[in-house]
């Protein structure tokens, strides 16, 4: 989903639409991704072959499409995303031992793709034309499709307990967790996918525009690759790492829209970006402590949806994207005050005294 957003600016002009329309895009895009969470069910090897398959014929269409389709394409490539990213992070927190730094390591190298997605449009900003930017991402996962079927390795099968039953999730699980994680991956989508759009604006040239979104993806990457290889203490000092890093999230976000040098919005994204890095992955760690399944990654997809939307609406409102990026600040301090009333007791037991229903774990096939 970097993609549409370090796109934004091209996609708005081609597609003659408004901020509000754009956010509506992301909408429709996180919207598909939560769906597609909660279709995870049977064979995993199945949804993420069909994962990857509706992101290929998605991007094809994309690249050639204008008018109401292309509210139903980007819905489909967001359909996509959602089997494929839940899927790959199932089979990962089955496998692993330990979740929280697994997770991490996971959206390690998502947000090396992500990173890289800005630099890979540069040409698509000067031309105006993104159309051979979505072919590329089309063939690259065709492969990906071709890879998920032919691989030897044996596949996973999700009970399907959990996928008919993805609602206990609010009888298990805190509600300041799942708070936080619908929050926290609104934030991430709302700035992934305007902050290209607000350099554009503001600083013109095309080298800014890339650069802006560039630092903020890099300040992921920076924060996932820190605790990829040093392991989070666990409790109270957990809590702290998560506290933190939204703190980190709130005064750059202040920054962002406050300021006008160039320098200081760079850095500003780069420090949101590296507060949002461990968030989103150590708050899935611990939700999946309490139920296995789709459930949690469909309430992340609904904020991945809503925020960005919420954004484009404002702005159209209002004039004004510096505006409506008055949500991400909003967010964050919600998240602060969320973080606060986390029940440390049931964060700090050991999953096995959780008493998960066995009719949510994953078993070999």
């Amino acid at each position: 989903m970097a993609l549409p957003g370090a796109l934004l600016p091209v996609l708005l002009q081609r597609w003659q639409l408004q901020d509000a329309q754009g956010g509506t895009l992301f909408l429709l895009a996180w919207a598909g991704s939560s769906v597609g969470a909660l279709l995870v069910r049977g064979s995993l090897r199945t949804t993420l072959v069909c994962g990857t398959s509706a992101i290929a014929v998605a991007s094809f269409a994309l690249a050639f499409c204008g008018g109401h389709w292309v509210d139903i394409y980007i819905c489909v490539y967001g359909m996509g995303l959602g089997l494929t990213m839940t899927t790959i992070s199932l089979i990962r927190q089955r496998q692993a031992e330990d979740a929280g730094p697994e997770m991490v390591r996971l959206n390690l190298l998502w947000a090396m793709g992500a990173c890289a997605c800005p630099s890979l449009t540069m040409r698509a900003i000067h031309t105006g034309n993104g159309s051979p930017v979505f072919l590329g991402f089309s063939l690259a996962f065709c492969a990906a499709a071709g890879w998920a079927i032919f691989h030897p390795q044996p596949g996973l099968q999700i009970a399907s307990a959990t996928a008919n039953r993805p609602w206990t999730i609010f009888r298990t699980t805190p509600f300041s967790l799942i708070a936080m994680a619908f929050l926290i991956t609104g934030t991430e989508a709302c700035a992934g996918g305007w902050i290209a759009t607000y350099a554009h604006r503001g600083m013109h040239t095309v080298a800014q525009t890339i650069a802006a979104p560039t630092c903020f993806w890099a300040g992921i990457l920076l924060s996932r690759l820190v605790w990829s290889v040093r392991k989070p203490p666990s409790g109270q000092g957990y809590l702290r790492v998560v506290r933190g890093s939204i703190l980190l999230m709130l005064c750059a976000s202040i920054v962002l829209v406050a300021s006008n040098q160039t320098l200081l919005v760079l850095l500003a994204s780069g420090c949101l970006g590296f507060g949002i890095g461990p968030t989103y992955p150590l708050l899935l760690a611990w939700a999946l402590r309490f139920q296995s399944g789709g459930a949690i990654f469909f309430i992340a997809g609904v904020g991945s949806a809503v925020l960005p939307w919420l954004t484009g609406l404002i702005s159209s409102m209002c004039s004004s994207l510096r505006t409506g990026l008055f949500v991400p600040i909003g967010a964050s301090a919600l998240m602060l005050v969320f973080s606060m009333l986390l029940p440390l007791s049931l964060i700090s037991r050991p999953r096995d005294e959780l008493q998960l229903d066995q009719a949510t774990k994953i078993e070999p096939r």
